[in-house]
């Protein structure tokens, strides 16, 4: 097996941009974060927490626990406002065009933002963002302690030694989501996050391997249908248990919703699952090997 080429090196750039990028979306948050900058503030510590794990065991194994999950506990957190948003802008998307039932969802959307979960507070989020912060300077000087100070370069063993790890976590993060099939829906959500983790790594290791070029737009093709069929499923869940919180004629109309909006995602987990055999018709094809 080939060895990419100043793989510590890379990672080190990998974490600066990653933390880099993070910054540059806190320093453009004013209050409790919602709408498109949470979403991208939860995909930076996504590929903070997969690039942590994926070169974790270097230099000393589980040397990337404390980054990973600090990123993660820190999303996390933010979940739970998110869930809400993407549910709001769902009920209304959906039946803005239905004269029958658009009054009850502008009803139903308005108590989502009213009763739903506020997030941490921002005492608690500054504590998650600190311990993140503390997390990433201790991957920064592991990292910076691998270079020779005199040559610039990284150690030989750790770059055969990280190498080694990166191939064999993207193998098996490969074969997990191959062994899972086609998923049900109950199983779209657990592939999803397989197919996220591969498509990071995949995109982290670039062109030293170059199965990125034929799986990455496959991987994302199925992490957004099954994102979206997700987020249909957690608005049903919504609904129901809005209309479990309402009185009798309330609970009537906010039980109108439902109908078209199982057809829908019926329709949604259709299209995942389509989507997930021409993944895993491509996947049994690549091989993960450094170029």
């Amino acid at each position: 097996m080939a060895s990419p080429p100043r793989l510590v090196s890379h990672t080190a750039a990998a974490l600066s941009e990653r933390r880099a990028r993070l910054d540059t979306l806190l320093a453009r948050v004013s209050g409790p974060p919602g709408g498109e900058m949470l979403h991208d503030l939860r995909v930076a510590l996504r590929r903070i927490a997969a690039l942590a794990r994926l070169t974790g065991d270097v230099p000393r194994k589980g040397d990337g626990k404390a980054l990973r999950d600090a990123a993660r506990d820190l999303r996390r957190a933010l979940s739970v406002r998110r869930t809400q948003d993407v549910a709001r802008s769902l009920l209304l998307a959906r039946f803005r065009r239905d004269p029958r039932r658009r009054a009850v969802a502008v009803h139903l959307a308005a108590r989502l933002a009213k009763e739903g979960d506020p997030g941490p507070s921002p005492e608690r989020t500054r504590a998650l963002l600190a311990r993140l912060r503390r997390a990433f300077t201790r991957r920064d000087l592991a990292f910076a302690r691998l270079h020779d100070p005199l040559t610039g370069t990284a150690d030989p063993l750790a770059e055969r030694m990280l190498a080694k790890s990166v191939r064999r976590r993207l193998r098996r993060a490969a074969k997990r989501l191959h062994d899972a099939g086609t998923p049900g829906p109950a199983g779209l959500h657990p592939a999803r996050i397989l197919a996220r983790d591969l498509r990071y790594g995949l995109e982290f290791a670039g062109d030293a391997m170059p199965a990125p070029d034929a799986l990455v737009p496959l991987l994302a093709e199925f992490q957004d249908a099954a994102g979206h069929a997700h987020d249909v499923a957690e608005l049903i869940g919504e609904v129901r248990s809005l209309a479990g919180r309402s009185r009798a004629a309330g609970r009537r109309e906010a039980l109108r919703l439902l109908p078209p909006l199982l057809g829908a995602e019926e329709r949604a987990v259709a299209r995942a699952q389509a989507s997930s055999r021409r993944l895993l018709d491509r996947l049994e094809l690549s091989e993960l090997e450094w170029s």
